[in-house]
């Protein structure tokens, strides 16, 4: 691994709950952790498990088109993902996943009544990434290297449940400098340590990296079409009540053999009264807020209350 690669990793590994927020003055970074193939997939609540993976079939049978899109260029990458998904969860989560020969089976807990899954494409018909992403809570996103019609690390396929503001749609087929141009300092601070360290990544090691966001709804699926909110009736009084902190945790794999890199992306919700316990959290939120420049405010859509939320916070 270069020198430069290593400037942006940190070699260590965290576990849910996730509070990832930087204390100031704010900057914009990658903010890579190196992790074990053990938390590739984060499961650790059950209940939580059951709810997300009813919503992701949901989801999937109504809006299918909305929530998979694959370009025939991805396959080759998609049945690598799924291969490798199968050891991985049958390997470090043999109480809820068996595999043999010709299906995977997600065993029944409470809340689930558990499902099985032809392994077999060719019977199945299904694509190889529709199916991996069906066994897990993490939506699944693959993007390609350059090449002649791509000047860049491009989207080429996706199982995108549960966005948080953003769809499939407005972001298939282009490449990672167009999908992050609206996210503020993207272009000055990270576009080209995010190239470099795609162009540079280890095949087959774990890198995770972890956002957050206030919102005032506990919706999985918020794919960008919700109007955003000029006024709000928010205050440090109902703060707790009417709001929820999601966090949204991102893996990366490079693959062996299409150099294509895979994003995992898991949400976590919680409502914002649950810090109320947490007095260490809610002040390091509290300054995290104060931190943010107008611009990320607004991109963030927390400029309407974010004040009101400080207030609340430092409370506690």
């Amino acid at each position: 691994m270069s020198k430069d690669l290593n400037k942006n990793i940190k070699i260590t590994s965290h576990k849910p709950p996730h509070f990832p927020f930087e204390d100031p003055p704010f900057a914009l970074t990658m903010g890579l952790l190196k992790i074990p193939d053990s938390e590739w997939f984060e499961i650790f609540d059950l209940k939580e498990r059951a709810l997300q993976l009813a919503e992701k079939r949901k989801f999937l049978a109504s809006i299918h088109k909305d929530v998979f899109m694959a370009d025939a260029s991805a396959l080759t990458a998609s049945k690598d993902v799924l291969n490798l998904m199968l050891k991985n969860l049958v390997t470090y989560q043999p109480d809820l996943y068996s595999l043999n020969k010709k299906t995977i089976k997600l065993k029944a807990h409470k809340n689930f009544n558990g499902e099985e899954f032809s392994t077999d494409l060719n019977i199945s018909g299904m694509h190889p990434l529709d199916l991996a992403a069906r066994l897990v809570q993490e939506d699944l996103v693959i993007m390609l290297p350059p090449n002649k019609k791509q000047k860049g690390w491009w989207l080429a396929a996706g199982s995108l449940t549960f966005p948080s503001r953003w769809n499939l749609k407005d972001k298939f087929r282009k490449t990672m400098d167009a999908i992050h141009a609206p996210v503020p300092f993207y272009k000055d601070q990270i576009k080209n340590p995010t190239n470099n360290f795609f162009d540079q990544m280890p095949c087959d090691e774990l890198f995770a990296r972890r956002n957050w966001s206030l919102h005032d709804t506990p919706a999985l699926r918020q794919d960008g079409t919700q109007p955003i909110v000029e006024t709000t009736s928010i205050n440090s009084k109902n703060a707790g009540e009417r709001l929820w902190l999601r966090v949204e945790r991102q893996t990366l794999r490079k693959l062996k053999g299409t150099g294509a890199i895979l994003f995992t992306i898991r949400i976590h919700i919680r409502p914002l009264k649950q810090l109320e316990k947490l007095k260490r959290v809610a002040k390091r939120l509290s300054k995290a807020l104060s931190a943010l420049p107008p611009e990320m405010q607004a991109y963030k859509q927390t400029n309407t209350f974010s004040d009101a939320v400080q207030e609340y916070l430092d409370q506690f």
